[in-house]
């Protein structure tokens, strides 16, 4: 879901999103040991189940920002 309207030069001009993730942070790592993050990158996702616990369902979203 690209933001059509945002007036930054970077931030959150790549958004990765997910319905259902472990964790947007362990992602993040993830994807920086494989080199494949740019910087202003957002990770998005509706629920996160990291260690077996459901965290933010339906009526939240859970996010990281890469700076």
């Amino acid at each position: 879901m690209p933001f059509k309207n945002l007036k930054t030069k970077f931030l959150g001009k790549n958004v990765i999103e997910f319905e259902e993730i472990d964790s947007t942070q362990l992602e993040v790592f993830r994807r920086i040991d494989k080199q494949k993050i740019e910087s202003g990158t957002l990770i998005m996702a509706s629920m996160q189940t990291n260690r077996e616990t459901e965290h933010m369902e339906e009526n939240g979203i859970q996010c990281k920002m890469i700076i």
